[in-house]
């Protein structure tokens, strides 16, 4: 960091002396591209904390003495009754906001209250969506990254916590977040990420539903179901002997794993220390209401208390635009669904569900305060918005390696967009590259191929993931402005908005 900003942030240390932390709620220029963040602004222990980045790197600055400046790592760039002390942005740095201040730190969600979870590919979208999403009624998951994303981004799941642990403390959150360690499939997966620091696991039981090698006997609970009815949402399901079996046959041999990975959880976190989502989403067909009845009553009775369960909608619910299928087929079955929840008091889980702007008055409608809804990649297409508007050049290196790595990328994912959708696409001005991002199959394609892009070399040397890093340091406030006004539509649209 440049001496001139190291001093200035000394100089800042000894007028916040005086003051009382949260009068001032914006981030304030301290020279060009760097600035210090009023929001993060905290006093514990007669030390006072805050947040600074000079272009893009970050720090933590304590100012002041005693055991809990001692618990933080860095360089002392002051000396006197009030020293000061510069850490840069690390682990060792998060984890000991996460000690001074537990608030920095994921933990479970309230089960009483609608959720909605962002996944942020870049670690700097954390401030934009919760300026978005903080005013809401919903329960945040702010760290959230699958196994899958963890690999194409070559992030580490401890990175994703450390980067929401430093969004937090930026925007001075403290109602306290959640962290999802996504379509876990395996309990080694699910092992992993809890020692990471997750606090919210989603089981996906794709590798075991079906699996005739590993179906145990059908236990006579389930069998007693025979001939049973239920009504819901103005529908009567009923448990006849081909129902029990088929759904017995596909289910049976994920109850093996499903027990696992809770014991895995309860070890880790103790009862009520974690959130657990059975996950169904990702199958080729839609999931009958009967076998989410089913599978809800036989979790109730191994005593497995679940956060949610995302079954596998009609229709089809692709990465990054709105659905696409029969509404009123959508809204009929998402009520039934939504009454199971309700009566076994769970989240009904929506995955793929950023930018359903269509159907998110149903899922709101129906979901009520049991609604868990699942966003990814949405933030890192407003991150390309960013780099489209403010250096073409780079947008255009991000497309070239985007139609180079695009057949490689579209082996992780299901979409309808086709190489052929996009070619020609981008051969439009400057001034029209970030209208590219209102276009479908311009949204999916770039959607996908995150993993191709990030690890490119840049034109200039480094990498396309340095590049972006860069860009989004020096427009901030802009990718802020702009996650904030696309969550605040999601949360409208999904009726979580606080009255």
């Amino acid at each position: 960091m440049r001496s001139e900003f190291i001093h200035r942030l000394v100089s800042l240390a000894a007028e916040l002396a005086d003051s009382v932390p949260g009068g001032k709620t914006s981030s304030e220029e301290l020279g060009p591209n760097a600035r210090w963040y009023a929001s993060s602004w905290q006093r514990a222990g007669g030390i006072d904390v805050f947040l600074a980045r000079d272009g893009v790197e970050r720090c933590l600055v304590v100012a002041g003495a005693g055991p809990e400046a001692a618990r933080v790592p860095g360089e002392v760039v002051a000396t006197g009754e009030r020293p000061v002390k510069v850490a840069a942005y690390s682990s060792e740095a998060c984890a000991a906001l996460r000690a001074l201040f537990p608030w920095t730190a994921p933990r479970a969600l309230p089960k009483h209250r609608p959720s909605f979870g962002c996944g942020d590919r870049l670690g700097v979208a954390t401030p934009g969506q919760l300026r978005g999403l903080r005013h809401t009624r919903a329960a945040l998951v702010l760290a959230q990254q699958s196994v899958r994303e963890l690999t194409l981004t070559g992030r580490s799941y401890a990175e994703v916590v450390d980067a929401a642990t430093w969004g937090v403390f930026q925007e001075g959150y403290q109602e306290g977040f959640g962290a999802d360690g996504d379509h876990l499939k395996t309990a080694d997966e699910v092992r992993a990420l809890l020692d990471a620091g997750a606090t919210f696991i989603t089981l996906d039981l794709s590798l075991c539903l079906g699996c005739a090698s590993s179906l145990p006997e059908m236990p006579d609970a389930v069998r007693r179901l025979e001939g049973n009815s239920w009504e819901l949402a103005g529908e009567r399901l009923e448990a006849n002997p081909d129902d029990l079996r088929g759904f017995w046959r596909v289910y049976g041999p994920t109850f093996a794993f499903i027990e696992e990975a809770d014991a895995l959880c309860r070890q880790a976190r103790g009862v009520g220390g974690y959130d657990l989502e059975v996950s169904v989403d990702e199958t080729a067909h839609a999931t009958r209401p009967l076998d989410h009845l089913l599978l809800a009553t036989e979790l109730a009775r191994r005593g497995i208390a679940v956060t949610s369960i995302a079954p596998r909608f009609p229709g089809e619910f692709q990465k990054g635009i709105d659905y696409i299928g029969d509404r009123e087929r959508l809204e009929r079955e998402v009520a039934i669904h939504a009454e199971i929840a309700h009566r076994f008091g769970y989240k009904l889980g929506v995955h793929s569900g950023s930018d359903k702007f269509a159907v998110f008055p149903l899922f709101g409608r129906h979901g009520g305060d049991r609604l868990h809804v699942k966003t990814a990649g949405t933030s890192w297409l407003e991150a390309l918005r960013v780099v489209a508007a403010t250096d073409p050049a780079l947008f255009r290196a991000i497309w070239t390696q985007a139609t180079e790595g695009f057949p490689r990328a579209r082996e992780y994912y299901h979409i309808g967009t086709s190489l052929a959708d996009v070619t020609g696409k981008a051969d439009v001005p400057d001034s029209e590259l970030p209208h590219l991002l209102n276009d479908d199959a311009c949204r999916q394609f770039l959607h996908i191929t995150y993993g191709e892009i990030l690890k490119a070399p840049a034109p200039g040397g480094g990498t396309l993931s340095d590049a972006l890093q860069e860009n989004l340091a020096q427009n901030e406030a802009r990718y802020a402005h702009g996650l904030e006004a696309h969550f605040r539509r999601h949360a409208d649209g999904l009726g979580l908005t606080s009255s």
